[in-house]
């Protein structure tokens, strides 16, 4: 899930970046070139493989897999799909594999970075508790669950804003971080479910699988919530030790 995508987009560069600027090696882009996006853009296509053991030397852990202590997903009593749902120990993985970086766009103006990407597969594997109902039939159950996403658009928005530091340098402060996550197809197994009643069990994963595009509307505003929080963590390790000059500097 996403979930941590392939949308660490231009944060995702500097999984080396020490002393407040990129390392030799990392692909750069000046913001007075013409074609900065399609730099950036390709800068994070070069990064994003080196990317699955995080950024260590920001504090930042393993991004493949993505481990999560907790995710809860919940929807209100009058929707269709009213749940109440926990993932636990969730392990997040493949999000990094043949990861298409679509676009970036880093507007020093606003102070607003956008980026959209497609992942091919996105798998999660968890323990999980859930209880609620979907299409008016009663839901409940504790075990083992396993969630795919497949060919998943990513947007992500990140609004900040320009911070003087002692150093005299100006740095991204994050304000605010959206995320929205669009699959072209979910499927989800919950074992366990109605204290291991197999035919229940059976019959009420056949009609999350056959009515996957309800159940995640239901669910996806607050999976984005979660996710967004998500990519604020390397986003802010990022920006708080890298200057604006560091990370795209006006001149090469």
């Amino acid at each position: 899930m996403l979930h941590r995508q392939g949308l660490l987009v231009l944060l995702a560069v500097v999984s080396v970046a020490t002393a407040g600027k990129l390392p030799a090696h990392i692909m750069r882009c000046a913001r007075t070139d013409p074609n900065v996006d399609q730099c950036l853009r390709a800068a994070v296509a070069d990064a994003l493989p080196k990317m699955k053991n995080g950024l260590p030397k920001l504090g930042v852990g393993p991004l493949d897999p993505l481990l999560i202590s907790e995710m809860r997903l919940s929807q209100g009593s009058n929707s269709p799909v009213n749940l109440d749902l926990t993932f636990t120990n969730m392990s997040t993985t493949k999000f990094l594999d043949g990861v298409k970086v679509e676009s970036i766009h880093f507007d020093l103006d606003k102070m607003v970075l956008t980026a959209e990407s497609v992942t091919p597969t996105v798998l999660a594997v968890s323990k999980y508790s859930v209880k609620g109902k979907v299409l008016l039939l009663p839901i409940t159950g504790t075990g083992d669950s396993r969630v795919e996403l497949n060919d998943v658009k990513t947007s992500l928005r990140i609004t900040g804003k320009r911070t003087k530091k002692s150093d005299g340098k100006d740095y991204f402060e994050i304000t605010d971080v959206k995320a929205n996550m669009v699959p072209k197809k979910m499927s989800l197994r919950l074992d366990n479910l109605f204290n291991g009643d197999k035919q229940l069990g059976d019959t009420m994963n056949k009609v999350l699988s056959e009515n996957w595009e309800l159940v995640f509307n239901e669910i996806s505003p607050s999976l984005n919530t979660a996710y967004a929080e998500l990519f604020r963590r390397p986003a802010h390790a990022l920006f708080i030790h890298v200057p604006i000059d560091g990370i795209i500097p006006e001149k090469l």
